[in-house]
């Protein structure tokens, strides 16, 4: 069964491996390597702690392993990644569904993302709306949503 907690510094060394392999196997399909290279290199475990120090990051762990996290850093989602033989398993919306429920504690109206090609479907299916075109980010295309969520 899946659990969703609360990072851990513990944590950083699983939950970079989880954003790697699935920018590897999950975001190759819209996006060239030489693209995702310098992030996967960004999302050291050393990285991962420094940045969880300023946000809410969630894990979804099961058997004792971590196989998904998500933050929440002001009204944003941002580093959502499942590994990808968990993907389509709901764990991405026990993620996001706690997420949203810390948000509204926060007295957060609207959540924002900036989606991936491939995580857009995702969001929409979760009530999310486009808010523009596809944008430019540091990842490359992005697609700017967002969700009432009050």
């Amino acid at each position: 069964m899946v659990q969703i907690r609360p990072y851990r510094s513990s944590d950083a060394q699983a939950v970079s491996e989880v954003i790697r392999t699935t920018m590897r196997v999950s975001n190759a399909a819209d996006y060239p390597m030489e693209q995702l290279e310098p992030l996967i290199d960004y999302f050291s475990p050393e990285k991962v702690e420094q940045i969880n120090r300023d946000r809410t990051c969630l894990v979804a762990e099961e058997d004792g392993q971590v196989i998904g996290t998500a933050a929440l850093e002001n009204d944003e989602l941002v580093t959502f990644f499942i590994v990808p033989k968990y993907q389509g398993r709901r764990v991405g919306t026990a993620l996001l569904e706690r997420l949203e429920s810390i948000a509204r504690e926060q007295g957060v109206a609207q959540l924002k993302v900036g989606s991936s090609l491939t995580g857009a479907a995702f969001y929409e299916r979760h009530g999310y709306q486009r808010t523009a075109g596809v944008v430019e980010g540091t990842a490359g295309p992005q697609i700017l949503m967002r969700k009432l969520i009050q």
